[in-house]
């Protein structure tokens, strides 16, 4: 497919590593994409199995391809960030796109007409399959657009979940922050971009499922995120950096329902397993945020009061 000059160019990143099992799949899944003005961006970090044939074996194919190999190993978000310097300078729009998640045809050509129905649009995303099962993303079913300040909100309420993976950017994003993805957002640095991205702009959100996702025990969110419930102190993060523009005056109360939930759930984790306990104790303490046994006892008599209907429970994700 002969890229259109007439239509905005789109850069589908993938960084990679290791990915033999899945890559060839989702490679294929770019080729066949029906946009006519698309390029492949794919930074392999120092595999040591078939990844570099597989990337070489759709060299002069239709979507064209623009790779990269790094001589040593780097981190996840460090890669990431090494991937986005491969996007052509031409390029309007730019998405991850992980090396196990195969897109479907029509993908990009529907993420791009939605962009561009709306210049104030600076994310699109799209409902998922996860494993192959449909998730429910619960935003209103007859709304594709979404002011940034709510979509916001309705992300730390539940209201409206963002597969970030999947998320496509103006180019543009890319001078919001260097680097882009945060190196000091533990495993989230991708839902960080997108949610930092939604206070310049609106959420442009198709209900139509249109990425397999994979989650296998390969999968970061399965070897590590899951077992150490690392995601309760992203969350922490995440809404200490963006959930304040959303909620205002209301941001505080919302912390700190959050706080004394999320330590409920430390001394819950510290009679099963002391090492995800500890875990914990040294990511809060990273973020200046050690809890102390008042810290504790306030959980305890927080969650008494809950049960008494005089304070409201923490509602949301993490569970």
């Amino acid at each position: 497919m002969a890229a259109d000059s007439t239509k905005p160019l789109v850069a589908v990143v993938t960084p990679v590593y290791n990915g033999a099992a899945y890559l060839a799949e989702v490679m294929e899944s770019v080729q066949a994409q029906t946009y006519p003005s698309i390029v492949h961006c794919v930074l392999d970090n120092a595999s040591t199995d078939a990844t570099p044939e597989i990337i070489a074996s759709f060299r002069n194919r239709s979507v064209p391809l623009v790779t990269a190999r790094n001589p040593d190993l780097l981190t996840m978000d460090e890669n990431w960030n090494a991937a986005l310097e491969l996007i052509p300078a031409e390029a309007a729009y730019f998405r991850i796109l992980c090396a196990d998640d195969p897109i479907v045809p029509e993908t990009t050509t529907k993420m791009v007409a939605l962009a561009e129905s709306d210049p104030a649009i600076s994310v699109v995303t799209t409902a998922i399959w996860r494993n192959g099962v449909e998730q429910d993303f619960r935003w209103p079913k007859d709304r594709t657009v979404f002011d940034g300040k709510e979509a916001l909100r309705r992300y730390f309420t539940v209201d409206g979940a963002i597969e970030a993976r999947q998320a496509m950017m103006r180019r543009e994003a890319l001078r919001s922050a260097r680097p882009f993805f945060d190196l000091n957002v533990g495993h989230s640095a991708d839902i960080d971009a997108v949610l930092r991205m939604l206070k310049y702009g609106k959420l442009g959100f198709l209900h139509e499922p249109l990425i397999k996702v994979l989650e296998h025990a390969d999968n970061q969110t399965v070897s590590d995120m899951i077992p150490l419930k690392v995601h309760f102190n992203d969350w922490l993060i995440t809404m200490r950096r963006h959930a304040p523009y959303a909620f205002g005056y209301d941001y505080p109360e919302l912390e700190k329902r959050y706080w004394r939930f999320y330590l409920r759930r430390m001394l819950r984790w510290r009679l099963k397993s002391k090492r995800v306990f500890d875990r914990h104790v040294e990511l809060l303490d990273k973020i200046g945020s050690r809890p102390t046994p008042h810290d504790f006892a306030d959980a305890i008599f927080d969650f008494g009061l809950e049960k008494l209907g005089l304070r409201k429970s923490w509602y949301a994700y993490p569970n």
